[in-house]
């Protein structure tokens, strides 16, 4: 086979140090826990190639199925703080106390995703291609597709949808998960970083994973995602379900109608509002705010719970389609009609007698009106709505519709971006749920915005923007001396994972740290990269012990020896 590139999989030339297709630099090492570049596995028949995401159960890879000579993405069953790799690169190496909790939550990574692999049908899923095990872990081999960004696509959509183009988007959604969770399979991970756009205008979910990882109290160190992980996955006692999944579902349909997700739970908690503008406030149908409403609710039980519930609210209520339908429907005043009471007759329809039908679906309609809106006033999912400040409110709020200049925020600070927006009534500040790297802005730092600055927009704007996350090579801090919580610290700050092995060291003292265990201070590795470091045991007493038996067998030896010279001189000496 052709040589290829690790970072991409496509065809490169022998003497390309970087890839002419995406850049990726050949000479890069990927550094322990992760498979090494070019790792085969299944007997060769799939070669790893680089590290595309990595959570607290697995990490994706890009690959190539050799046989086939196509790509692939391998997830590998890799639990943070369970395990090691063995420095050869392969093997996976489980703390000893760890074992039994190891294989279990090895064997629930393997039920899933068989299951998920039988579900071929569910479109918005991954296409699972091959599942098996190999160095103590388990792989899952998944179809590779092109996919690209749904916050991206909201965001080229001018901050939010119109709920029509939301509907032909989230409804077939919505049936994946119903069908999911019919098949046993929840996912407990929907938000808008988990949800990608196909080529064809399709939404899939991604990164789904067993349910330990997304709930606090489990043996995973859980991933929750702010503003769209329900309330019961932040307490270890409650009991997750369809509602979870609801939850998540209708955060991502609220980001997608607003712009924004919803207050984290600890804010919710005490104010349970959903933040909406006026403008976009005004623009929903009001059977979407309910379902909202309903499928955001912070008590689990009052929640809407089911997707086939959240289907219905989410259509339009059927009195209104049926007066609609009435009222548009031709005027055919001299058209024969069939006798319903006598099949196969005519009946002359007079030009009067559709008068009292049309008058009723006015009446209907006029009553519709007066009673939805005594309703929103006094249903109870209204207060949870609170419409804040747009550009089409009156002048009270300060808003006057004029053009106004978009400031320059790239560079400013996340904290001081918020207090400047809180001060101006110009703008509204909205964050992007994704944060991007920057060698060139540091972490917490605005990194892009949208409108441009300098720009002109109409006074009240959404003003998008992106906080760093840093360099996305870090650089590995010296530890040695540290105990393992300031290690542990300074790694944390650096977005390391830290895991820690223990050995005997003549030198540091028990519970320090002696160092890394494959790297040194100064490597630089990728963010987010997991980091074994050595714990020290203290002086090896036992070694210790045998030296001093050692020590002294050797001084009994020259006892012995210097009393048996001594002795051999006084009989010299007698004989003489």
């Amino acid at each position: 086979m052709s040589r290829v590139c690790y970072g991409c999989m496509k065809i490169i030339g022998d003497n390309d140090d970087k890839c002419p297709h995406c850049g990726f630099d050949r000479s890069i090492r990927q550094s322990l826990p992760f498979l090494p570049l070019g790792a085969k596995l299944q007997d060769d028949k799939y070669m790893i190639g680089k590290k595309l995401t990595s959570n607290n159960e697995s990490t994706s890879y890009v690959a190539m199925d050799m046989r086939r000579e196509s790509p692939v993405l391998i997830r590998e069953f890799l639990p943070n703080g369970l395990c090691a790799r063995s420095k050869d690169g392969t093997e996976i190496k489980v703390r000893s106390e760890k074992t039994a909790v190891y294989k279990r939550l090895l064997n629930k990574f393997l039920d899933y995703n068989r299951t998920l692999a039988r579900l071929k049908d569910c479109s918005a899923t991954p296409n699972v291609l091959d599942i098996f095990t190999e160095n103590n872990t388990a792989y899952v081999v998944e179809e590779q597709e092109e996919l690209t960004s749904f916050t991206d696509y909201v965001k080229r959509n001018g901050g939010h949808l119109e709920w029509e183009e939301a509907k032909r988007l989230f409804m077939p959604l919505l049936g994946t998960l119903e069908d999911l969770h019919k098949n046993g399979i929840s996912h407990y991970g929907v938000g808008p970083s988990n949800v990608k756009m196909t080529e064809d205008g399709r939404l899939k979910l991604r990164n789904f994973g067993i349910a330990d990882m997304r709930k606090v109290g489990t043996d995973l160190r859980c991933m929750l995602i702010s503003g769209c992980s329900a309330p019961e996955q932040y307490d270890k006692f409650s009991m997750l379900d369809e509602s979870t999944d609801i939850y998540g579902f209708t955060a991502v349909l609220f980001y997608a109608l607003t712009g924004a997700v919803p207050d984290d739970v600890e804010k919710r908690r005490n104010d349970n509002k959903l933040l909406i503008s006026s403008s976009i406030n005004k623009k929903l149908p009001s059977f979407v705010r309910s379902a909202l409403a309903g499928g955001l609710h912070f008590d689990q039980e009052s929640r809407i719970q089911t997707f086939d519930e959240m289907r219905s609210k989410l259509a339009e209520a059927p009195s209104v389609s049926v007066i609609r339908e009435e009222l548009s429907r031709p005027d055919n005043d001299d058209d024969d009609e069939e006798d319903e009471n006598i099949p196969g007759t005519k009946k002359k329809k007079s030009g009067g007698s559709k008068l009292p039908g049309v008058i009723s679906c006015i009446v209907s309609l006029v009553l519709f009106v007066i009673v939805g809106t005594y309703w929103l006033q006094g249903n109870p999912f209204a207060a949870m709505f609170s419409p804040t400040a747009s550009s089409s409110d009156s002048d009270a709020e300060g808003v006057t519709g004029e053009l106004v200049t978009v400031p320059n925020l790239v560079g400013v600070k996340y904290e001081e971006a918020v207090e400047k927006s809180d001060k101006t009534s110009d703008y509204k500040l909205l964050k992007a749920v994704e944060e991007e790297f920057s060698n060139d802005v540091p972490e917490g730092y605005i990194a892009s915005q949208f409108p441009e600055a300098y720009t002109e927009e109409t006074q009240g704007f959404s003003l998008y923007i992106t906080v760093s996350k840093g360099a996305k090579m870090r650089e590995l801090p010296v530890i040695t001396g540290k105990t393992v919580d300031q290690a542990a610290q300074l790694l944390g700050d650096e977005s390391f994972v830290t895991t820690q092995s223990f050995e005997h060291s003549d030198t540091i003292k028990k519970g320090l740290v002696i160092g890394y265990d494959a790297h040194s201070a100064g490597d630089k590795l990728e963010y987010g990269s997991s980091v074994e470091i050595k714990v020290s045991l203290g002086v090896d007493t036992s070694s210790k012990a045998n030296d001093s038996d050692r020590h002294l067998k050797s001084s009994d030896k020259d006892s012995d020896k210097n009393s048996d010279e001594e002795a051999e001189t006084e009989a010299s000496s007698e004989e003489e």
